[in-house]
């Protein structure tokens, strides 16, 4: 029987073995300086100590004319700090040392008061900081605050979801900023903030920590979009794994679950690597680097357990269901596109960052991942976090991914959204696995049976503004701002 796109319904069942590994070998450079921030078009970028607010506002509730006065008539911005204390190996401690509030001294001839938090006091829509965070808003009237987050690229949802929770809208209200103090730190490094682990923040009075917020205080605000990630399983046979806190895969007991993005969504091998390595993740962002790099070597060579895209997912459509533009086909269907052989991991990307800055994926110069190919303008278009597409790519090996810098082998299949993905069923009983990640979150599904991948919202993030020269260690650790597409 045909579907509605007049296919054949049929679905060639594949099985998939369930072995483990871990994430592909990043490398870090301890001393390079924050990448400089990439110019993304998705949203005008507001001048140094412009606060967007609302026209017609009468004097003193829109702006800096919103702001606190100090008895010099100079005026003071509350800006905030959420730490989450056991970032980068409990890292994050240090911050909640600084004087509450921090008083620094910006351009423009006004102050900042940075209120520092942890994202750990109180309970989960009762926190001071968001209330504190909450009444400054109310002040601010029309103008958005900027909230720095201290933490991996996950705290960031994290303290948005917390946000919501005390009524703040915060596609309007919030500007987020970042302190990178995760493994990865993807987020932060297309934002401009660099991606290594703070040091001597407590030093010379927080000299460091009062620098940041003088940088905090003339970044540009842009758009960053938020994707939700809805993940479907066999209601009688499927399953959704996670790492538990013992190190142990534990089930989740549900048979779809629903997920907020802003990084990356992935299925394959390169996630199959990332759960080997929650198995043996460290507190210390050093020796978690080298246990990436083990478990992607030794999952490599078990090559009879290693994930395959065409034998995993089925078909991929642009669009909310499966009556959306066929985009990608592993089932042999003649005049569809093919999926070109069989790689090892299928990529959904919002930045152009990926393990730890040493991949950017979407390229100008790569080669097509279907035949025949897709229409130019899908595919030769420059990457925006905030411009409502996310590039899609497959990737032939995961060792391309430490390979980046020097070769570009990733494959790209379209740009743009919502998504639809129908997953293979396996032949006479036998179960499919796949294992797929959502910014760093790592996951074992057994017998998937869709995933829809669609806009939910939009942010406003602080994109760092660079001074000074470009080093040539920047430029190389940077996003590729010439040639992305």
């Amino acid at each position: 029987q045909a579907d509605g796109n007049g296919r054949s319904a049929r679905r060639r069942a594949r099985g998939q073995g369930a072995m483990y590994t871990s994430q592909p070998a990043v490398v870090y450079s301890p001393q390079a300086p924050p990448a400089p921030a990439q110019a993304y078009s998705s949203m005008p970028a507001y001048p140094a100590g412009y606060m967007p607010g609302v026209p017609g506002m009468p004097l003193g509730q829109n702006g800096f004319s919103s702001q606190v006065m100090s008895p010099n008539g100079r005026p003071v911005e509350d800006m905030f700090l959420f730490v989450n204390p056991g970032s980068g190996g409990n890292k994050g401690k240090v911050f909640l040392e600084a004087p509450k509030p921090l008083v620094v001294e910006v351009e423009g001839n006004k102050k900042v008061q940075l209120h520092v938090f942890s994202m750990l006091e109180g309970e989960s829509g009762n926190k001071p900081g968001f209330k504190k965070l909450k009444e400054t808003i109310l002040l601010r009237g029309g103008s958005p605050v900027r909230a720095v987050v201290g933490g991996g690229d996950g705290t960031v949802m994290w303290a948005d979801s917390e946000a919501q929770k005390h009524g703040i809208d915060t596609p309007k209200q919030v500007a987020w900023g970042i302190v990178p103090l995760g493994t990865g730190n993807d987020f932060s490094r297309v934002a401009g903030w660099g991606g290594d682990n703070p040091e001597g923040v407590s030093d010379n009075n927080f000299a460091l920590l009062k620098d940041l917020v003088k940088q905090w205080s003339a970044a540009k605000i842009r758009h960053h979009d938020v994707w939700e990630v809805s993940v479907n399983l066999d209601e009688s046979q499927g399953k959704l794994l996670k790492m538990g806190k013992t190190q142990v895969e534990e089930d989740l007991h549900v048979t779809s679950k629903t997920f907020h993005m802003v990084n990356y969504f992935s299925i394959g091998q390169e996630s199959q690597v990332g759960m080997h390595f929650d198995k043996h993740r460290t507190k210390s962002q050093t020796c978690n680097l080298f246990v990436y790099g083990a478990a992607g070597c030794l999952q490599e060579l078990r090559c009879w357990g290693v994930q395959h895209i065409g034998n995993i997912v089925a078909n991929l459509y642009q669009g909310r269901d499966k009556n959306g533009s066929l985009i990608m086909d592993s089932e042999g269907d003649l005049g569809e596109p093919q999926l070109i052989g069989n790689p090892e991991s299928l990529m959904f990307l919002n930045i152009s960052s990926y393990a730890g800055g040493k991949a950017h994926l979407w390229q100008l110069e790569c080669d097509i991942g279907v035949d025949p190919p897709p229409a130019t303008d899908s595919v030769n278009v420059t990457q925006d976090p905030g411009d409502g597409k996310l590039e899609v790519v497959t990737l032939p090996l995961i060792a391309n991914i430490a390979m980046d810098k020097l070769v570009h082998q990733a494959r790209k299949v379209c740009s743009g959204g919502p998504y639809f993905l129908e997953y293979f069923h396996g032949e006479d009983g036998a179960e499919v696995h796949a294992f797929f990640e959502v910014d760093g979150e790592f996951y074992h599904a057994i017998n998937p049976e869709s995933t829809s991948v669609y806009l939910f919202k939009k942010l406003q993030v602080l994109q760092r503004i660079p001074t000074g020269e470009t080093s040539d260690e920047e430029w190389f650790d940077m996003p590729d701002v010439t040639c992305s597409c």
